[in-house]
């Protein structure tokens, strides 16, 4: 017999995480607007994950890149990023991934 995953053990939340993730970009591709991408239903599915999705967000902006930020700040209530960064992507990009290893969320 073999045993069940529960719904909300780490092997579903990322299957679930990636699932939406490519969902989303599929879907959002061709936008240029970081607020409809973000209010995407996909996207807001990862933010209802709560902070579960942190490592997640972080291995994925890492990996792939990607307008994470928003649901990072959701999820986190951070912003590690100066306002003097605000458009410039990957400084933004680097604050958030210094602040994911400093929270030992990533190597």
């Amino acid at each position: 017999m073999q045993q069940q995953t529960k719904p909300d053990s780490p092997i579903n939340l990322e299957t679930q995480f990636r699932a939406l993730a490519d969902q989303w970009r599929r879907e959002t591709g061709m936008l240029s607007s970081i607020s409809q991408m973000a209010a995407h239903p996909a996207y807001q599915e990862i933010i209802a994950m709560g902070p579960a999705a942190i490592p997640l967000l972080l291995r994925e902006l890492q990996e792939r890149g990607g307008h994470w930020f928003p649901a990072l700040r959701a999820v986190s209530g951070q912003n590690p990023a100066p306002r003097e960064y605000a458009g410039r992507i990957p400084k933004i990009r680097e604050c958030w991934l210094d602040w994911g290893r400093r929270q030992g969320y990533i190597d």
